[in-house]
C-alpha cells in the first residue's frame, strides 16, 4: 500500500509540474486536524502553499510543513528486514512528535471541492525515551550473546530523529494522506481523508542482525478544518 501511494503521488506531482511552467497565483492555508482509531490518536497541523498553473486552474502542486504527534497504547515495534524482521519491541505506550517537509498535489473537482494527496519527505522527530521489552522471534537461531541476554528484558528506546520518505522506507517516522476538502465558505473548509503513518524507535545499541530501529505502521481516518491565509 505504501509503495502504491508513493507511485501515485509522484505521478500526480509529475503531471502537475508538467502543466505548471507558468504560475498564475499562489495560495496558502493551514489544516488543523487529527486522525484516530481505537487506542491511537494523531493530531497534526499542516501549513501549505499551493501553486496554480495559469493554463490549468483545476490542478495545483503544494508544499509546506507538517507538525504531528502520535499516541498509542500496547504497541509492538518490529525490526524492518533480514533474519531479525520478526524481532520486536513491546511498548505499553508510544508518544512521538515530529516536524516534516511535505509535498503533495490536488485536483479541483468543482469550485468548492478539492481531491488530493500529500506525504512527508524529510523530517525530524523526538519523544520520551522509554523502556521496551525486547523479544526475539527465534532465539534458538541467534548467535549474538548480547541479544540473547536482553531477550525478554527492558531495553531503552526513543523515537528515531532523522526521517526520510517514510511512506516508502521502513524505519522512519512520518505520514501521508489522501483527502477531500469541501469549502463551506471562502474563509473555511472541511477536510476528511485517510492517513498512512509510520512510527519508528531507535534502540540504545545494535541488537540481533545489527538492528537498532524498530517500527510499526498505522492507518486511520482523518478530519480537519482548513483556514486560508491569503489568496
Amino acid at each position: 500500500m505504501k509503495k502504491t501511494f508513493g507511485v501515485v503521488l509522484l505521478l500526480i506531482i509529475g503531471i502537475v509540474s508538467g502543466y505548471g511552467q507558468r504560475i498564475s497565483r499562489v495560495a496558502s492555508g493551514v489544516d488543523v486536524g487529527a486522525s484516530f482509531a481505537k487506542g491511537q490518536f494523531a493530531p497534526s497541523l499542516l501549513y501549505y502553499q499551493a501553486l496554480h498553473p495559469a493554463n490549468s486552474p483545476w490542478i495545483e502542486i503544494n508544499g509546506g510543513a507538517r507538525v504531528w504527534s502520535y499516541f498509542a497504547n500496547d504497541t509492538y515495534l518490529t525490526a524492518p528486514a533480514g533474519n531479525s524482521k520478526e524481532d520486536a519491541m513491546q511498548l505499553s505506550r508510544v508518544t512521538a512528535t515530529g516536524i516534516s517537509f511535505v509535498m503533495g498535489a490536488n485536483f479541483k473537482l468543482a469550485k468548492v471541492i478539492d481531491l488530493g494527496v500529500n506525504a512527508d519527505l524529510l523530517g525530524i522527530s523526538f519523544g520520551k525515551r522509554r523502556n521496551a521489552i525486547y523479544r526475539l522471534a527465534s532465539p534458538e537461531s541467534v548467535k549474538d550473546s548480547l541479544s540473547l541476554e536482553l531477550n525478554g528484558e527492558d531495553v531503552g528506546i526513543a523515537p528515531a530523529n532523522l526521517n526520510v520518505i517514510p511512506f516508502l522506507k521502513n524505519k522512519n517516522n512520518g505520514q501521508a494522506e489522501a483527502f477531500i476538502r469541501v469549502w463551506v465558505s471562502p474563509q473555511l473548509a472541511i477536510k476528511a481523508g485517510y492517513v498512512w503513518g509510520q512510527v519508528s524507535y531507535r534502540a540504545d545499541m545494535k541488537l540481533n542482525n545489527g538492528q537498532k530501529r524498530f517500527s510499526t505502521n498505522y492507518q486511520m481516518p482523518y478530519v480537519a478544518i482548513t483556514i486560508p491565509l491569503y489568496n
